[in-house]
C-alpha cells in the first residue's frame, strides 16, 4: 500500500504543478515508449541476436521472414508515424490551449472498479470500431491505395503493427483505442493505462510469436499470412460475422463470379 501512496503523491504532484495539456503530451509520449516502442525492440531483439530460437518460436517459417533491409524501413516509417502523432497533439492542444482536456484530471488515482470498467468498455470499444474500420481498408476501391502498405509484411515483425498508412494510422491504430475512452470521459490515468496495454499488443500481435497463448497474437498473424480473415483483434466479431474461417468469402466470390458470366 506503500506504494501505491507514493504513486498517487507523484499523480497529486503532476496534476498540481503542470497544466492538463502538458500532462496529456507527456503521457501520450511515455504511453508510445512503454507500450510500444520498447516492447517491439525486445522482440526485435529476439530476431536478430538470437536466430536459432527465433525460428523455432516463429508463428510462420524462416523463408517468409523479412530481409534486413526491409526491417530497418519498416522501423523508419513506424516511428515516423510515432513522432507525426505526437507531434500532431501537441499541435492540437497548443491550439486549443494547455489549461483544457476532456480528459478527467483528477488528483486522486481512480478506483481499481473504476479501471476494471474503463478497461472493459475499451476492449468491447475496440473490438467492434476496429473491425468495421479494418474491413473497410480491405474493400477493393480503398485497400490499393492504403492498406496495402500494411499488408506489405505477410510475416510480420513487431515494428509493422504501426507501419501503416496515414489514414489508416489514424483511423485503425488510434481512433479505436483512444476516441470512446475520450468520448467517455474517463481519468487520464485510466486512458493512459489502457493505451499502454492496447500498444503492446499490438506490437506482440505483429511480433510473430506467441509465447503466451494468447488467441490475438495467432488470430492476426494469420490475417497477415491469408488477408481476408480474421479482421477483428480478440476475434469476437469475426466470430459474430463469420469472418475467422480461411475461405469465408468463397462461396460469395463464386456467386459473384457466375453472375457476371
Amino acid at each position: 500500500m506503500e506504494f501505491l501512496g507514493e504513486i498517487e503523491r507523484g499523480w497529486e504532484y503532476v496534476c498540481t504543478h503542470y497544466k492538463p495539456g502538458q500532462i496529456e503530451i507527456a503521457g501520450i509520449t511515455l504511453a508510445q515508449i512503454i507500450g510500444f516502442v520498447i516492447p517491439a525492440v525486445v522482440y526485435l531483439l529476439i530476431d536478430l541476436l538470437f536466430p536459432e530460437f527465433s525460428a523455432k518460436h516463429k508463428i510462420q517459417s524462416t523463408r517468409r521472414q523479412p530481409t534486413t533491409a526491409q526491417i530497418w524501413h519498416c522501423i523508419k516509417i513506424s516511428m515516423f508515424n510515432q513522432i507525426w502523432v505526437v507531434m500532431l497533439h501537441a499541435m492540437a492542444i497548443y491550439f486549443t490551449g494547455l489549461e483544457h482536456s476532456l480528459l478527467i484530471m483528477d488528483p486522486r488515482l481512480p478506483s481499481l472498479k473504476i479501471l476494471a470498467m474503463d478497461f472493459l468498455f475499451g476492449l468491447v470499444a475496440r473490438e467492434v470500431s476496429f473491425y468495421y474500420v479494418h474491413r473497410a481498408l480491405h474493400h477493393p476501391s480503398i485497400y490499393v491505395y492504403i492498406h496495402n502498405m500494411h499488408h506489405k509484411y505477410t510475416a510480420p515483425i513487431s515494428f509493422a503493427a504501426e507501419y501503416a498508412h496515414p489514414i489508416e494510422h489514424i483511423f485503425a491504430n488510434i481512433l479505436p483505442i483512444v476516441l470512446p475512452l475520450t468520448l467517455k470521459g474517463t481519468h487520464f490515468l485510466s486512458l493512459m493505462a489502457f493505451t499502454i496495454f492496447e500498444l503492446w499488443e499490438a506490437a506482440a500481435d505483429h511480433s510473430g510469436y506467441d509465447f503466451f497463448k494468447l488467441p490475438p497474437t495467432s488470430i492476426h498473424d494469420l490475417h497477415h499470412e491469408k488477408f481476408r480473415v480474421n479482421y477483428s483483434t480478440l476475434g469476437i466479431m469475426d466470430w459474430i460475422h463469420g469472418t475467422h474461417v480461411v475461405g469465408w468469402d468463397r462461396p460469395k466470390r463464386k456467386e459473384a463470379e457466375q453472375k457476371s458470366n
